[in-house]
């Protein structure tokens, strides 16, 4: 079924996001919510990325336990690389962390602190359905004191149509693009080599000969490309989900690594990027 508004929250805040479910889907605004909207049987990450790119409002319920939960952070990062309008409404009083505060620098928020809530929902609800009506821009947007500010780009290079390449590459927690998971690799590989080449030319000072010291050197280098697959598969994985499809990856990429050095260990990794 198509909807309008995806709604974002921590598990702690569930009868909070209920509730503006049901206070949107009872003013006629359709919501996608998980995990009332997972269809039995889907992988729940793929069933989070097409409701977010399918939604034209992200709703994010922002609380200290949203703050503090990569699932938010992915969320709302593919929400703002969508495209998708981002509406947060506070309903604790905490300052987003540096990875929330990024996308969320320019947004004004609705503070929804103080009791019945349901006022700050039924406001928010009138609200949404104005902004659609009227076509959701394709930016950060969100509410104060009732009233609907639309925040501009902090820069044109901030633009998700306009991420290139080499967009955010030391972000290990980015989900790329094809485009952008090339540039990963084509990075990486560089500083790949780099590394090798100065294992290399370490191990081999001693040598006694240019050949025991071309012998020794390779070794060395070919073997540096163990622990360098390992760090990046440790990091790629610390910021997504721990599935079978993503542990196969990144074992496969230091697999490879062992016999391929970072040319073929990069590729499993860089596919890697892109999945969340």
């Amino acid at each position: 079924m198509a909807h309008d508004v995806f709604i974002s929250y921590s598990h702690v805040d569930k009868a909070t996001a209920d509730a503006a479910c049901a206070t949107l889907e009872r003013n006629g605004v359709r919501c996608w919510i998980a995990p009332r909207d997972i269809t039995p049987g889907d992988e729940w990450s793929a069933a989070i990325v097409k409701a977010i790119d399918q939604c034209r409002v992200m709703l994010l319920i922002f609380s200290a336990s949203a703050n503090d939960s990569r699932q938010i952070r992915r969320e709302v990062e593919r929400a703002i690389t969508a495209g998708v309008t981002l509406m947060p409404v506070r309903i604790e009083n905490v300052a987003p962390t540096e990875s929330l505060a990024y996308f969320m620098s320019t947004v004004h928020w609705l503070d929804a602190l103080t009791p019945p809530i349901d006022a700050h929902l039924q406001r928010l609800a009138d609200s949404i359905k104005g902004l659609l009506q009227a076509g959701a821009p394709k930016t950060a947007v969100a509410f104060d004191a009732g009233t609907m500010t639309q925040a501009a780009p902090a820069a044109a290079t901030d633009k998700p149509g306009k991420r290139g390449m080499f967009y955010d590459i030391m972000n290990f927690s980015y989900r790329r693009t094809g485009l952008q998971a090339f540039g990963w690799y084509l990075m990486y590989l560089l500083i790949g080599i780099v590394i090798g080449l100065v294992s290399g030319y370490i191990a081999g000072i001693a040598a006694k000969s240019f050949d025991e010291g071309y012998s020794i050197g390779s070794m060395a280098g070919q073997i540096s490309a163990i622990p360098y697959h390992i760090l990046l598969g440790t990091l790629l994985l610390w910021n997504r989900n721990k599935d079978a499809p993503n542990l196969l990856l990144a074992i496969t990429g230091v697999v490879l690594s062992v016999f391929l050095g970072a040319l073929g260990g990069l590729i499993p990794l860089a596919f890697l990027t892109r999945r969340a």
